[in-house]
């Protein structure tokens, strides 16, 4: 783990703008000199592919409106749960403060089983005596509370199976070190494990969206996500993923799995090693953590940069199984592939389209946009999917629901909020292929 002063890195940013913008220019004017067509060509198959893209996320957004799954589920306060280990990951001394914060609340406020709870803190975190002190005062109080300190260890990875090795409850749930979980998540997650379920994840909701622009974007991002994304993959394709956080596990599917300390996202690489097991994942929009946001977008570039690194890692690694995978029905294994391939697929595509228009200028040498009635549909229905998608959220937002300003903030962003989620997975792209692996710590 690497603890740095979070800023976006300039050299790699203005690599980007020579590999993905300069250079496409070049090759798309010189396919405009030798294959006059063929730019052409290239431009409707980048307007096909937004138009597609648009598709999937109005299909999701009306999917999110459905509840008749969880109408027919079993009420949470009639089913017995048992015992409970609750295993917090924490990187000290920076994220003390949140941790003790998501410790107090799970050791208070959650109904407890009547097997009881435990509550296990991993961190590696060495030369700590006097963070140490404070905790043990708190584990004095607490006898739930294990302090779990993987002196050894040099990932999160190895902090988590150290920490799964004591666990000794018979469900799991498992948390970043900022996480405040609803007092009822152990019986709503309960019930889907009676059902046949082995991994339950839950919604996960930004609780500072007001600390700026960022932390806004970040926080109705979550509420589109959670509330309406992962939501509509469940009813849609009964498909799921484990999304790191405010996951609740079966003991014995998530100690046979363990995680892998060579993944950057070893949530996405243990949830597809799950569902290649046979393991079935739902997701349950009612089982509600809150969060922290990044508040600067040097830390914003750097939480997504890992993110969009471990993806592709987890492309490479599983996605042929998963198409092969006898476990998955057709409609799972495409909705899988869309995840994967297609999302690095449509990374590379997307941010086209600006070096095409150049060409294009370059080769008439005029500014102008060409523009048919067929394009100008495609324009307005691609660019009004992110606004509905976003009203949709703001409908089904979790309790207490954002301003309205802040979701307006949020759409008056999107076009270049999602042109920078598209760099930075284009860079990790290239950072995956050079070997550069590192895991820099949220600052708190």
């Amino acid at each position: 783990m690497v603890k740095k002063k979070r800023s976006i890195e300039w050299p790699k940013f203005l690599g980007y703008l020579f590999f993905a913008f300069m250079l496409p220019v070049l090759l798309f004017v010189m396919l405009g000199i030798y294959f006059p067509g063929g730019l052409n060509g290239v431009y409707y198959f980048v307007i096909v592919i937004f138009v597609f893209q648009a598709s999937i996320s109005y299909l999701q957004t009306c999917a999110g409106f459905r509840r008749k799954m969880f109408r027919q589920s079993q009420k949470a306060e009639d089913i017995p749960v048992p015992k409970t280990t609750f295993l917090v990951t924490a990187y000290l001394p920076n994220e003390l403060d949140v941790v003790e914060d998501t410790l107090l609340n799970i050791l208070k406020n959650t109904d407890r089983p009547e097997e009881g709870i435990e509550v296990i803190l991993d961190y590696n975190t060495p030369h700590v005596e006097e963070i140490e002190t404070r905790l043990r005062n708190l584990a004095y109080q607490w006898p739930e509370l294990i302090l779990a300190n993987a002196y050894h260890s040099r990932s999160k990875s190895e902090n988590l199976n150290y920490a799964l090795d004591i666990a000794s409850g018979e469900l799991v749930v498992m948390l970043d070190a900022d996480h405040i979980v609803a007092h009822d998540c152990i019986k709503r997650a309960w019930r889907w494990i009676r059902k046949g379920y082995d991994v339950v994840q839950g919604r996960c909701k930004v609780r500072n969206g007001k600390d700026g622009v960022v932390s806004t974007l970040v926080e109705v991002e979550f509420e589109a996500i959670y509330g309406i994304s992962h939501y509509a993959k469940s009813l849609l394709f009964d498909a799921a993923l484990f999304g790191g956080s405010n996951g609740y596990w079966k003991a014995s599917v998530i100690k046979s799995l363990k995680f892998e300390k060579d993944m950057l996202t070893e949530d996405i690489d243990i949830t597809l090693r799950a569902i290649l097991s046979g393991y079935k994942i739902v997701h349950d929009r009612s089982i509600l953590s809150t969060e922290l946001a990044p508040t600067t977008w040097g830390g914003l570039w750097h939480q997504r940069m890992r993110w969009a690194q471990g993806w592709f890692q987890c492309t490479v690694k599983h996605q042929r199984a998963l198409l092969g995978s006898k476990y998955l029905s057709f409609a799972q294994r495409f909705w899988w592939a869309l995840l994967l391939s297609y999302r690095v697929f449509y990374d590379v595509v997307a941010h086209m389209l600006v070096p095409m228009l150049l060409a294009y200028w370059i080769d008439i040498n005029r500014i102008a946009f060409p523009m048919t009635r067929l394009i100008w549909i495609a324009l307005f229905y691609t660019v009004l999917s992110g606004p509905f998608e976003a009203v949709a959220a703001y409908k089904n937002a979790a309790s207490p629901r954002s301003s309205i300003l802040r979701y307006g903030i949020y759409m008056i962003f999107l076009i270049p909020f999602t042109a920078f989620k598209n760099m930075v997975s284009v860079i990790s792209i290239w950072q995956e292929l050079r070997g550069e692996k590192k895991w820099v710590v949220s600052e708190r």
